[in-house]
């Protein structure tokens, strides 16, 4: 069987990824922004509950280092 892909990364990420300049922008109010957060909440516990029933494959865990890697980089540069 084929892989069939049923998302656009690039899509999904923009979106996440704009929501969340909106959520900081200092031009939305409370209102606005807590919607946006509610909403990446939603998206959260969508995928925890999908990632949590998913099974693991040979190079997840080196992916998974590898982005935390990364991560621990960002925070020690700021």
């Amino acid at each position: 069987m084929g892989y069939r892909k049923v998302m656009d990364y690039n899509s999904v990420h923009h979106q996440i990824y704009m929501a969340g300049v909106e959520l900081h922008s200092h031009h939305n109010d409370g209102f606005t922004t807590w919607e946006i957060k509610k909403d990446l909440h939603r998206i959260k516990w969508l995928l925890d509950e999908i990632m949590a029933d998913a099974p693991t494959y040979a190079d997840e865990q080196e992916f998974l280092d590898e982005h935390a890697k990364v991560k621990m980089w960002r925070v020690l540069k700021k």
